[in-house]
Parts: structure tokens; sequence; C-alpha cells
């Protein structure tokens, strides 16, 4: 897991657990018990039942309005896959080479507006910001069931990706500010869900708009791209009622709470709380570091270069698949209506593998190793897929169903394992930006994977989606042995960092000014490289 190397002087109440009370007289009633509004305490305070139920009460609120958004923006992304199904291409007189550049051009303005879409959340509240971009998508959407030519449509789908770009890294990094490392990649799975939900409902919405072909002289592929725009819109409308902000501006936690979770989420990023260093100490040490050095801390770590290859390894076999997924299943020779139902079950079990797998991830602080589990099992689909007879079409529908169940729970593994290493927040709001704009161009790519031209087969769609994953693969190991590498080296400086101090404060003396001064310098220190150096920082482990 994540952690910073720290050492206490004094015993604390959160190590050696509660003193034990003086004894009551029983005839005397025990005096009411308040919770202080005291940031040093309130962290002491409140148990951790306490804790489960504030948790409880965030992920109600949290959890559920994030993920439909993102399950209807994702339904406003694919659905083009859908129509395709039903004519869509036929009545606006589409070229091959013209659609592809229709699904291409998405991703090409959804990556690149990923970081100035972050900077906007930090400078607008999340209650505004993730409806606003969902709001748009949805108006996006209908525009797209009402274009009649390839020009039209193209010039849509690119302002689709610019609205769209701002829901899933801004939640990712929402996220990030509610909940602590080891309870991350669970409501990141929860939040990702949606998007394999989504295929599943796409399918299933496919086939009952499809019956409204005719009504109001428009064909059925119409109806289906506007009435989910106008769902999405509709939800999104509600949503800026319903999203909530940063933990320190919500109403349905106290002033105590508030203290509480952001304290802890303090700990879980810098450490164990040194008694040394009041909270105005603190606060000026960890003031925001000027946007020039973020920046600069951002594009030269190689780190999240790494971790793009392994975005590129899941982002290309999940557009692909997503987005050309019900035609793969058509070419197989199934009707239209029964591609589209064949597509459900397979995004239904990669949703229950997601959910289990992050919950293993989290309970066991690993990262790295499920997120192989699930490239081995990516691995395995695409070869079967590649490699199956003509004559047995079965084997490629099975194939693609093995594929999906790696790569939807490798997904908000990945999010989440780069993210557990980077700090401090503000290098985290912009790398996730990097990092998921980055890896995004991998749907550029993946939409081109599955050509027209190589059906039924599509032999070359599976090699290259092969290709990527093994990239990915290698980045996944070149990562893992730098950060086990990294963290022993940091703990041994931190171990002689330690042992060097202890001789000072001997040779000045145990208690006297001197050592206490040596002491508070020490710490002051510490947190001075765990403010300015972030996740760069001696003190700083870490996540596998």
């Amino acid at each position: 897991m994540v952690h910073f190397y720290h050492f206490n002087f004094h015993s604390s109440i959160g190590h050696n657990g509660p003193k034990r009370p003086p004894k009551q007289d029983p005839e005397k009633k025990p005096p009411k018990v308040t919770i202080p509004a005291i940031p040093e305490t309130a962290s002491e305070i409140l148990g951790q039942q306490t804790t489960k139920s504030i948790l409880r009460r965030i992920d109600l609120r949290l959890v559920p309005i994030l993920s439909l958004l993102y399950l209807l923006c994702f339904i406003c992304r694919q659905n083009i896959g859908n129509a395709k199904t039903y004519h869509m291409t036929y009545d606006l007189h589409l070229t091959t080479q013209e659609y592809q550049i229709a699904l291409t051009a998405f991703f090409l303005s959804y990556s690149t507006f990923d970081i100035p879409c972050n900077i906007m959340l930090k400078k607008l509240r999340p209650s505004v910001w993730l409806p606003l971009v969902t709001l748009l998508s949805g108006i996006v959407t209908v525009c797209m069931g009402i274009v009649e030519n390839a020009d039209e449509l193209i010039v849509v789908r690119m302002f689709l990706g610019m609205t769209e770009c701002g829901l899933f890294p801004g939640v990712a990094y929402v996220i990030t500010m509610w909940y602590c490392k080891k309870e991350a990649q669970f409501r990141q799975a929860l939040f990702f869900c949606a998007a394999s939900m989504a295929g599943a409902f796409a399918g299933l919405l496919a086939v009952g708009l499809s019956k409204m072909d005719g009504l109001g002289g428009q064909e059925g592929w119409r109806w289906i791209l506007i009435v989910e725009g106008l769902l999405t819109a509709a939800v999104a409308i509600c949503a800026f009622f319903v999203v909530l902000d940063t933990p320190d501006r919500v109403k349905f936690l106290t002033k105590d709470e508030k203290e509480f979770l952001l304290r802890r989420l303090e700990v879980d990023q810098f450490g164990e709380e040194e008694d040394e260093l009041t909270e105005a100490e603190k606060a000026l040490i960890h003031t925001e570091l000027p946007k020039s050095q973020i920046f600069k801390s951002v594009f030269t770590d190689w780190h999240i270069y790494a971790h793009i290859l392994v975005f590129y390894g899941i982002t290309c076999p999940l557009y692909s698949i997503s987005l050309c997924l019900p035609s793969i299943v058509y070419e197989l020779g199934y009707t239209s209506t029964e591609a589209n139902f064949l597509t459900v079950p397979i995004y239904i079990t990669a949703c229950m593998l997601s959910l289990l797998t992050a919950y293993l991830s989290d309970r066991t602080g690993k990262r790295a190793v499920f997120i192989a589990i699930s490239y081995t099992i990516m691995f395995t689909g695409f070869l079967m897929a590649a490699l199956r007879p003509g004559h047995l079409p079965g084997l490629a529908y099975a194939g693609l169903f093995i594929a999906a169940c790696g790569i939807y729970p490798a997904f908000p593994g990945m999010i989440t394992w780069c993210s557990n290493n980077l700090a401090p927040s503000g290098k985290r709001a912009i790398a996730m930006a990097l990092h998921i704009g980055m890896g995004s161009f991998g749907g550029a790519m993946g939409a081109n994977f599955y050509r027209p031209q190589d059906k039924p087969l599509y032999r070359l769609g599976n090699w290259l989606n092969l290709g990527f994953v093994c990239v990915g693969g290698v980045a996944i190991a070149v990562i893992y042995y730098s950060y086990h590498t990294e963290n022993k080296r940091r703990e041994g400086v931190c171990a002689g960092l330690v042992e060097e101090l202890e001789k000072k404060i001997e040779n000045a003396g145990r208690g006297t000014e001197e050592g206490e001064k040596l002491r508070r310098d020490f710490v002051v220190k510490k947190e001075e490289s765990l403010a300015l150096e972030g996740d760069t920082s001696v003190w700083f482990r870490y996540m596998m």
C-alpha cells in the first residue's frame, strides 16, 4: 500500500488505544460526552464505527449519482455502434472511411481537452461542472440524431468528445478528495461499472427504441440517439441539485465529522500526524505550489508515461469492443436484434468481476497483481478470437467475452494505481487529466481496429489488441520493479536519517531544550519535503 515512513517519539491514542477512564461512583450519573470542535481531537474521538457510518453516508450520496451520469455519457459515446446496426450508415450514405473518421473524431477532441477540464473543475465546484458537461453531452447527442450527412456527423462527434472529456477525469479526481487510498478502487469500480452497464443498457435500449422506426417520419436509429440524449440532459439537470462539492462544503456532515474526514485524508496522504506541529504550521507548509512547478513535476515524471502505456493496453481493446461489438456479433450471422441482445451478458459479467476485483484489491492493498491477472485474461480472450477457425463463429464471441472480463476489472485498477502514487493533490489533478487524456487516444486507435473489409474473422483487430495488451503488460512489470526498488532505497535512506537524528539527540541530551529543538526541526523538514516534493519525497512510499 502507499504509506509514508514515519516515526513517533511520543505515544498516541491512535496507536496504543485510549487510556482507561477513572472509576466512576455508581451513584453518580456519568457526564454527558460531546464531540468537541477542536481539529486536534476530532480524529481521536470519532471511532471506527463512526468512520463506517460517515463513509456509508458519503457512498449513498456520491457514488450513485456519479455512476448514473457516467452511465448516460458512456451510452451517448457508444450508441453510434448500436445505431449502425439499424442502418444509420445507409440512411446517411456514409462510406466506411467516413464512419471511421466519425468514431476517431470523438477521441481526438476528448483527449485534447482533458487537462483544461480538470483545471476548470478546480476553479468551479464539482456540483456545477460535472452536471454541466453531462447536460452538454446530452444536447450534443440529440443533435447527432438529426444530422443529415457525414460532415455533420463528424463535427457533432467532435463536439461530443469536447463535452464528455470533463466527466471521467473529473469524477476520478473527486473520488480521491473523499476516500483514502485503500478505499478508492472499489468506489472507482462502482463508478466505472456504469461503463459496462452502459454497454448492456445500450443494447437493450437500442432494441426497444428501434421499434419507433417511422414515428414522426424519423428512422429508428435517430430515435435511439435522440431519446438517449434527452434522457441524459434530463438527469443532468437534476444532478445540479444532487452532486456533492468538496467535503468542507457539504451540509449532511457536522462540523466535527468534516474535520475528522479531512484529517484522515491528510494522514492518508502525508503520513502519521505529528504532535510537534500545530494546524497553523501544517497549513503554512502545505500551501498550494505554483502552477509552473506542478506542471513541471507532471511532465517530467516518467512513471506517468509508463502508466499511459498501461492505459493503452486497456483503452484500445475497451473502445474497439464497445464501439464495434454489435457489428462484430452481427457479422457472425445474427440479426440486429440478436446482436444487440448478445452484448448484454458480456457487460453484466464484466461489471460483476470489476466489483469483485476492486474489493479484493482494496482489502489486500495490492494493485499491480490484480491488473496483471486482468491482462492475462485479456490476452487469453483475444488470442482465442484471433486464432479461431472460420467455421466456429461462436469461438470469436467466447474470446471477446473472456477479453471483456479482463478489460473492465483492469480499468478502475489502473486508474487507482496511478492516482495512489501521485502527490500532492495539485499534481494529482493535472497528472490524472494527462493520464486519462493521453490514454484516451487509445480509443481513437481502437475505433479503427475492426474494419469492415476484415469481416467476419476480424483477425487484424484481434491481433492489434493483443499487441497493445503485450505493451501494457511490459509497462506494468517496469513500473512495479521501479516502485519496488525505489521503496527499498527510500526505506534505507529514511532509516539512516532517523538513526542520525537519534545520535544527535543523544549527544545533545534527551529531554533537553536542544534535543527537543533537533527533533522539531527534523519533523518540520520531513513535512516540508512531503509538501514540496510530493511523491518524489524520500518519505513517500509507492503503492504496489
